[in-house]
């Protein structure tokens, strides 16, 4: 399949009512028809896109999007020059006012335009740009490095209507945090950070995910907290278990304190007295991974990471004993809770058993991500 451009009629009455679209057709095939019927020719032949059906909807509604220059500026009319065989009217009154306030004679201007019978045709500025947004916001499905500032504007069945810059989206409850939230009215009228996720064409809406947004922070999280494991944390219930307490902490972390781990919270524990939103104080235990995280209410830990990088500098040499091998490489460990790698690479075809001592020379080191990577020292 190879892309092609197409120029397609979007109105028998107005030979230059056209749009360009792009679409997916058999290597050695050409579309020569702009006729409005290709639309149907495409669907049958199942080379629509999606800049196709939204043509399609244009076409339903009579609508279209093109540039224009203004004519011209009358009370509460500007003339817009589209290029068309008519000149367009925009009802400045419908405008929005940080929009009509910048508008004047002579200037580039984005039109949604609409015909409304024989020779006469609606602008409007504000649409096309509302429409642009939307498309931009559209264009930024899936795309994990692309976010939107908006506000939560109201709860409804199944979860909230947002404000992306005025273009109004959907976010379901179960997307309005890394967990499920305890008091849904708790996030109307916050601004947050979302991602589009994916498109309702039924309702023609965007469906937004502030969680898809907190799981980008994760790793930064998780960094920051090792490097504070001394810190006590104060973070808020999600969930209680019969092996302990899920809390939420750091704005996108989770974790579960163990209730042998309970001391401040035994007692409401026990009683089933600790409920969902309570706040709840802690310490970091251990870090697994981003996804899994042990935390306690004993005290802080002993961090065996802290001053690593000081004892166990890059060159030099230590004694080690061989606890896994796997296809990367063995993993040897320096001390209680600090393993390194040595890469499958660095073995030179050695075979070395579980168990076994091993000089090893450290190549590089980082506490943050609790990683050192070692070499044979012979």
């Amino acid at each position: 399949m190879i892309e092609q451009e197409i120029t397609i009629l979007i109105d028998e009455q107005d030979p230059f009512a056209t749009r360009k679209v792009k679409v997916m057709v058999p290597r050695g095939t050409r579309i020569m028809s702009k006729e409005p019927y290709t639309l149907e020719m495409l669907e049958l032949y199942g080379v629509m896109t999606e800049e196709i059906t939204q043509t399609k909807e244009q076409e339903k509604t009579g609508t279209s999007m093109g540039k224009g220059r203004i004519v011209s500026i009358h009370d509460d009319v500007a003339l817009i020059d589209t290029g068309g065989k008519y000149t367009s009217y925009c009802q400045l009154k419908s405008e929005k006012r940080e929009i009509r306030d910048q508008l004047a004679e002579g200037m580039e201007v984005d039109v949604k335009y609409k015909k409304q019978g024989e020779g006469q045709i609606i602008a409007s500025v504000s649409d096309a740009i509302d429409e642009m947004k939307e498309q931009e916001i559209i264009d930024a499905i899936g795309d994990p490095s692309i976010a939107f500032k908006g506000v939560v504007k109201e709860l409804i069945h199944g979860g909230y209507w947002v404000d992306l810059s005025g273009i109004t989206c959907f976010m379901p409850g179960s997307l309005a945090g890394m967990n499920k939230l305890w008091d849904f009215e708790s996030v109307v009228g916050k601004e947050l950070i979302f991602m589009p996720i994916n498109y309702a064409y039924d309702k023609q809406t965007v469906i937004v995910s502030h969680r898809e947004y907190l799981k980008t922070l994760l790793p930064g999280k998780v960094l920051e907290r090792r490097a504070n494991l001394k810190q006590q944390i104060t973070g808020h219930v999600t969930g209680t278990t019969k092996f302990g307490i899920f809390a939420e902490f750091d704005q996108c972390l989770t974790g579960m304190i163990p209730k042998e781990d309970l001391v401040e919270s035994a007692n409401a524990y026990a009683n089933r007295e600790i409920k969902p939103g309570d706040q709840i104080s802690f310490w970091v235990k251990d870090i697994i991974n981003d996804n899994k995280i042990t935390l306690t209410q004993t005290g802080a830990v002993h961090n065996p990471w802290e001053g690593a990088e000081e004892r166990y500098r890059p060159m030099s040499a230590h004694t080690g004993k061989v606890t896994k091998m796997t296809k990367y490489g063995a993993f040897v460990e320096l001390e209680e809770g600090i393993v390194g790698l040595i890469h499958i690479s660095g073995l030179k075809g050695q075979d070395l058993d579980m168990g076994e001592s091993v000089n090893v020379r450290v190549r590089s080191v980082s506490p943050l991500e609790q990683r050192v990577s070692l070499a044979l020292a012979n």
